[in-house]
């Protein structure tokens, strides 16, 4: 049994193993790029959750955060 593949307007005749190989080399490229791209995913997540701690530690410190919040605090004291 044979396929045909199309490939830019041109026809090519594979057999079955053929066709199975190439199939499962294109989701082995494909499976490694969304590997890549995952692992990019989660090294931004890590940085933003990092940043969200850095910000609730900041927050639950009791010091202003902000020259605006500074300044009310500042100013609830005198």
């Amino acid at each position: 049994m044979y396929f045909i593949l199309c490939i830019g307007g041109r026809r090519i005749f594979m057999a079955n193993s053929e066709m199975i190989l190439r199939l499962l080399t294109d989701l082995k490229i494909e499976q490694q790029a969304l590997r890549e791209q995952l692992e990019k995913m989660q090294a931004a997540l890590t940085i933003l959750e990092e940043k969200l701690a850095v910000t609730k530690q900041r927050a639950y410190s009791g010091r202003p955060t902000s020259f605006r919040d500074w300044r009310a605090s500042t100013q609830k004291n005198s």
